[in-house]
Parts: C-alpha cells; structure tokens; sequence
C-alpha cells in the first residue's frame, strides 16, 4: 500500500512539473530586433476609483488635457495593431543583453538578466549612470514616475536638493519571454490633480521601458486622473 501511494505522489508531481514546463518559454541566445514596430495596448483612464475604457470618452479628455500631444506619437486610439516605433535590438548572450535602440551606432547599453518570474526577466544595467530621482512620500506630480513603474531603478545621491539632485543609479527594464519572441513593455502616461480652484499640476512620460505597476490605483486621490498605454515591442530573433 506505501509503495502504491509513493508511485502515485510520484505521478502526480510529475504531472504537475509538465504542466509547468508546458507554460515556461526558453529564451534562447541570439539576437532579436522588433522592426521598428510596437503593438498599441488600449488606452485606460483612471479617475479616482472609476476605471474608464471608452474610447470616445478618453480622446476627448486627453484632447481637452493636451491638445497636439495626444497626436504627437503618444497615445495611439487604435490598439492591437503595428504601429511606427523606435528600432530595438536585445542580443542574448549567457547572462547578458546588450540593448541599443539605434541601428545604425555601434553602442550598446549591457544588462544583467534576473529572473522574475518563469517567463520575466529583469534585466539591470551593468554600468552605473545619471538617474534623475523621484521623492519619496504620498503621490504627487513630483513622484509619478517612481508609482507609476513596476521596477523603477534604484539610486544614491551624493547631493540631494531636488530635482537639481545629482544621483547614480542602475537603469532596469522588464523583458518577457514569449513562445516565440521576447517582449518589452513600454508606458506612455498622463498625470493631473487640482491643487488650488483653477490650478491642476501633471505631468506624463512617454515610452518607459516597464511594466505598469497597478498598486498606484490604491493611491489615486477621488480627484486625480491617471492615463494609461502600453505598448509592447516585440522581438523576433533574426
């Protein structure tokens, strides 16, 4: 009976080891490129606590908010489809990627792969470099960027008065592997939040190499507003 229930755990653990086999990729070595196209994700808008997905609603928000910035390859209305983006080449290499975002310069930036998860790679730049800081403390216009960011980079400052701040840190940015590609998420956001009658602070970023980070929600005043796009560039290995 022993040596039965043995086999038995034993069946089953195998089976639970090929399940998850079945659902990690292999990100194999070589190097990968997108093209110079990234896939539009659909745009969000978050106010306070409602979520907002409709189109007609958004465009007309962020044209009032922005104006010719909502044209000026930033938000695309169209997701799911290629749209123009910056070249990208990732060269896996051992424990290594080397990133450059120009075809046509020979400088490429090198990262250590972490792993996040079965499918996600942190990869953590090699080198250190100027890392603008983002203040600590309930958000704000000033620190977004630190919220907004699922692997925001790590710093020290040698002298701190912020934003002429002079800090040095590792850039980081997520990379997922896929069946048969691998996958950079890039954000592109807006921020605003009345401050005074008549008076609203934003501010927005475009095309972050990272993953949205959606335990900013739970610090969303009532009065805030949050818009949100991922692209995801996806490379293909040549």
């Amino acid at each position: 009976m022993k040596a039965y229930i043995s086999v038995l755990i034993l069946c089953i653990a195998i089976l639970i080891s090929c399940k998850k086999d079945d659902n990690t990729h292999v990100m194999r070595e070589g190097t990968y490129t997108n093209n110079s196209l990234a896939t539009a994700g659909p745009i969000t808008l978050y106010v306070g606590n409602k979520t907002i997905t409709e189109k007609t609603f958004i465009h007309n928000f962020l044209e009032r908010r922005i104006n010719s910035w909502l044209t000026d390859s930033t938000f695309r209305e169209q997701p799911g489809i290629n749209t123009p983006f910056i070249f990208t080449s990732v060269t896996i290499r051992g424990d290594f990627a080397y990133y450059t975002l120009d075809p046509g310069n020979s400088y490429e930036d090198t990262f250590r792969i972490n792993a996040l998860s079965a499918n996600t790679r942190l990869l953590v730049a090699n080198t250190e470099s100027i890392i603008k800081p983002t203040v600590t403390g309930e958000l704000s216009c000033a620190n977004v960027a630190k919220y907004v960011r699922r692997n925001p980079p790590t710093y020290a400052c040698s002298y701190f008065n912020y934003p002429d701040s002079y800090c040095t840190g590792r850039k980081q940015l997520q990379l997922n592997v896929e069946d048969d590609h691998l996958v950079i998420p890039v954000l592109t956001y807006y921020f605003a939040r009345p401050i005074a009658p008549g008076i609203i602070c934003h501010t927005y970023e475009r095309y972050i190499s990272d993953d949205f980070n959606k335990d900013i929600l739970s610090k969303l005043r009532s009065e805030d507003t949050l818009a949100v796009q991922t692209y995801f560039v996806k490379l293909y290995k040549q």
